[in-house]
């Protein structure tokens, strides 16, 4: 997994409260990433409401076109320790003179298990193929790591085509259970550092893979998946 620096027992953190970064994706689009405060509410609205229906769907597993303001309390007024959640927003705007967002990345410990989380990945639909969902999965990884988490896990529908090839795929660091249909997925962090450069290779193994594949609506969730949009 990987390790944060330790000064005297106390790790030292990259991405705390002051934590503001400038990357440049491959197609020279510029975005500033930092972690989410209250005040990024209407941000967060207004990415939510430019998803097509197929990501909103994929997120809530029912139709739905806004963010309630419960739901917007749950995804924006967060600990950064124990829900963590991370975004990005195009540095110039949307042209209008509006901020744009492009992406958020977040997870969330589970309550009895301190080393492990449920992750999850949201592009922008005009953002995606830009090289922006590796460079949020990278800090996702990183900042994890950070807080003491070694593993992500989720829960997909088994009964979905897609579920052999992705078994190949995240092969052989996985843990996988199998019951009633649903398919259990644990896997391990990869390695990266907190300032992986955006032009790195994607990191190697199964987790980049299949949180690529979810962000792209390519996987069927089950419903515990909602619990990384909203209080259930």
């Amino acid at each position: 997994m990987p390790v944060a620096v330790r000064y005297c027992g106390v790790v030292d953190r990259h991405f705390t409260a002051d934590y503001v970064e400038r990357a440049e994706l491959r197609d020279g689009t510029r975005v500033l990433m930092r972690l989410l405060t209250p005040e990024d509410r209407h941000t967060l609205r207004a990415g939510f409401e430019a998803l097509s229906q197929e990501s909103r769907y994929a997120r809530f597993l029912a139709p739905k076109s806004t963010l309630t303001e419960s739901e917007l309390d749950y995804l924006c007024n967060i600990d950064q320790e124990n829900h963590f959640a991370l975004g990005a927003v195009v540095e110039d705007g949307d042209g209008k003179g509006g901020i744009m967002g492009a992406g958020i990345a977040r997870f969330i410990r589970l309550p009895h298990e301190h080393a492990t989380a449920e992750a999850a990945i949201a592009v922008a639909d005009s953002m995606q193929g830009r090289g922006l969902g590796k460079l949020l999965f990278m800090r996702l990884c990183a900042a994890a790591a950070e807080r003491g988490i070694e593993r992500f896990a989720c829960e997909v529908l088994g009964s979905n085509n897609s579920m052999a090839g992705l078994i190949e795929r995240v092969s052989p660091e996985r843990e996988i259970e199998v019951s009633q249909g649903v398919m259990k997925i644990d896997m391990p962090l990869p390695d990266v550092t907190p300032t992986e450069p955006p032009t790195s290779p994607a990191p190697h193994g199964g987790l980049y893979a299949l949180l690529r594949m979810a962000a792209e609506n390519a996987i069927e969730w089950t419903e515990s998946v909602r619990k990384l949009w909203r209080r259930e």
